[in-house]
């Protein structure tokens, strides 16, 4: 059987990752809600990535932000890796505060923070920092996470840099093998 490795929300295709997405693309190899990975068995997928995905979810409206993560916790297999990326709200604001930065600067900023609204699933609704994620991360069951600068595997926002900062926050969290 073939390993897989689930891009969530990808745009890029990559010989070694299945993209997920909830609109079908030619790129897009499982169509389906990032929340509802039903279509995959328990202890099914060796890694998932997620670059700017999770803070599509409520954190309060349906527990949907814990029931994402539950069910990537849930398709994992024991060892599994989930690679995630985040806008990094405490960076952010940090910036969007600095003096120096222009009102453009601050409008990009913004756009980061609640997201592009370019359509009806491009709206951010929480904000993560790393001990944000980590409590999160904890609670579905991860107990062994790292947080890294960059995962080097897409051209995508896990590695955007706005005044040569970068403005995501990248964290490796693992399933317990037991």
């Amino acid at each position: 059987m073939t390993e897989i490795k689930l891009h969530i929300g990808g745009k890029e295709a990559h010989p070694d990752w299945k993209i997920l997405d909830v609109e079908p693309r030619p790129e897009v190899d499982y169509v389906g809600n990032a929340s509802d990975l039903s279509q995959f068995e328990d202890n099914s997928i060796a890694a998932i990535y997620a670059s700017h995905v999770l803070e599509h979810f409520y954190y309060g409206i349906d527990n949907e932000l814990i029931n994402t993560l539950s069910e990537w916790y849930r398709v994992l297999k024991p060892g599994g890796k989930l690679l995630i990326s985040v806008p990094d709200l405490k960076k952010l604001c940090w910036m969007y505060l600095h003096p120096d930065m222009s009102v453009m600067d601050r409008l990009h900023l913004m756009r980061i923070i609640f997201g592009g609204q370019t359509n009806i699933y491009d709206v951010h609704k929480v904000g993560f920092d790393s001990e944000i994620l980590a409590l999160y991360l904890e609670e579905v069951g991860f107990t062994e996470y790292e947080e890294v600068s960059e995962f080097n595997l897409f051209k995508d926002c896990s590695s955007l840099r706005i005044v040569d900062t970068l403005i995501s926050l990248n964290m490796i969290a693992t399933k317990s093998s037991s």
